[in-house]
Order: C-alpha cells, then structure tokens, then sequence
C-alpha cells in the first residue's frame, strides 16, 4: 500500500470513529443537582389591589398594596397574617434576592431556566371547604420580557408558560383565616408533561414528582370581613 493509499485509509477511519462517538447517547442532565441561578435567601411578595381587564391589570390607588416578606434566617416564617379583602383582584408579584442581595427573578426566567420552573400557591388549612378553589383564584400573567412592569401592554405568557412571578389572586370567601404554600418547581428536565401540559397553581402535576423546590414557604392569608 502506498503513501496515498494509507492516508486515505487514515482519514476514511478517522472518520468512521467520529461517526461512532457521534452517534453515542449523550448523558441525561440532573437540571436539580446542576443548577444555573443562585438560590433564594429572601423573598418579597407584593399583593396590589385593583381591576383587570383581559391581560390589563389596573391598581387601585385608594387601596394599600401589602408587602409579605421572609428570608432564611427567619426559617421563612412572618410573623403577621396578610391582611387581605374578598373578591377584588390582587396583582401578585414575588421577588427572589440573593445572599448578596441581588434580584433573581432574572436567572429564573432566562437561558432556558422558564421551562423548569414554576411557582405554586397552595392553599392549605381551609377548615371545612371541599377544593383549594373554593378558597382562591389565580391567574399567571408572567411577561416577555420578564421585566416588563404590570402596568404595560406587555406581551403576557403565563397561559403557556406560567412561571408565578405575576399573576392575579382572587380571594373567595371573607372572614377565613387559611395559609398559602408558595413553593418553586425546579423540575428534572421539563415543567410540561408529554401533552405539552403544566400543572395548575395549586398543584404540582404528578410528572414533576421527581423534580425539587427552590422555594417552599407558608403565607398566612386572612380575609377580612366587608
């Protein structure tokens, strides 16, 4: 065999290896265990009386907006119920700061971090009411982009994408004193079942049983009597 000939067969199996390697199934990533944002060392969570209209939500200036707020070094417990009233929309936006106190939300909505995670609001401790529905409504009105501010046209996304940073809580029944689980989804690949489905605001879909909570906190909620 000639120089010519060798060379040729150098690069015809140099390239039959390649073709090999390429073809091998790459290694599952554990979205869970590799993670690309920080963790959360305290949340702030803001209720804003108002109205909405379609994807619009406009505050009620004559109203107060409430700050619920918690960190880890308070085990993520407050202290005070808030103190909300019946059947008028609140726009409720939750922010996620850093140990250094720098806003997250960012690293939860970008770089591919949207399709695993989800926030949910689980009402718990209801007393004698027959569904979590019975007690509160809530819509996810997360935006693209992320920052968009809720008083804005923005393009909103919750529908097919809901994350929980935005979205409008309805409170059903005055006079309840009850607590909301505010946990975040980081799900193990995806937040969608194979249906291309997510789970409702007030419970985690059993495909996303494997995944872990970057979030898990209890609100107390009461609703004042008109």
């Amino acid at each position: 065999m000639n120089t010519k000939q060798t060379m040729t067969v150098a690069i015809a199996v140099a390239a039959l290896i390649g073709l090999l390697i390429g073809c091998q199934p790459r290694e599952a990533v554990d979205e869970t265990a590799v993670k690309n944002h920080q963790d959360t060392h305290r949340i702030e969570v803001t209720f804003t009386p108002g109205t909405i209209e379609g994807d619009r939500f406009t505050p009620d200036t004559s109203l107060p907006a409430i700050t619920f707020t918690a960190d880890e070094t308070t085990q993520w417990q407050q202290s005070q119920p808030v103190q909300v009233r019946a059947d008028i929309p609140y726009f409720v936006q939750l922010k996620h700061y850093g140990k250094k106190g720098d806003l997250l939300n960012g690293e939860y909505t970008t770089n591919g971090e949207d399709r695993i995670h989800q926030h949910f609001f689980i009402p718990v401790d209801y007393g004698d009411y027959d569904s979590p529905l019975d007690v509160i409504d809530y819509r996810y009105l997360d935006t693209d982009p992320w920052d968009a501010p809720f008083t804005t046209g923005a393009k909103v996304i919750g529908d097919k994408n809901p994350i929980g940073l935005k979205g409008v809580m309805r409170f059903k029944t005055a006079g309840l004193d009850f607590g909301i689980r505010v946990r975040l989804l980081h799900a193990r690949g995806s937040k969608w079942n194979d249906k291309g489905e997510a789970s409702p605001f007030y419970r985690p879909g059993n495909w996303t049983a494997n995944g872990q909570y970057d979030l898990d906190l209890r609100m107390p909620i009461q609703v004042l009597n008109q």
